[in-house]
């Protein structure tokens, strides 16, 4: 099984401090093509794959769903994923790859994971 930070690491197509979070989303929401959900996620040091799985995903599909996006597809939104002192940016198309890749689905198999999580009551 890959490891889901180095994919993560991978399909960010911004990288920057911790620090620099504030200014830098400002900046993409002022200069940003089009306008765009800023989803943010933080994960702890020794969190594993079952916290993203079972947690944040379904949690981010309910709530594109709320905000009228489609939310099997990841378009309209960017992930901001906070690891140690860093954030990781993603396109929301590139998370729901990632979701993929490490549990072996094909996107058909991946929408059909999106409407169970539509259908069960949210974890508290």
């Amino acid at each position: 099984m890959p490891d889901y930070l180095t994919l993560i690491q991978s399909k960010a197509f911004r990288v920057i401090p911790g620090i620099d979070y504030n200014r830098v989303s400002y900046e993409l929401r002022e200069k940003g093509e089009g306008s765009f959900l800023l989803y943010e996620i933080v994960i702890k040091e020794n969190e594993r794959w079952e916290y993203l799985r079972d947690y944040v995903y379904p949690r981010l599909v309910r709530y594109l769903k709320e905000k009228g996006l489609d939310p099997s597809s990841g378009e309209g939104v960017i992930v901001a994923v906070f690891f140690k002192e860093k954030v990781y940016f993603l396109r929301g198309v590139e998370f729901f790859k990632i979701f993929c890749e490490m549990e072996g689905l094909n996107f058909s198999a991946f929408h059909f994971r999106v409407l169970r999580w539509l259908s069960e009551l949210p974890l508290q």
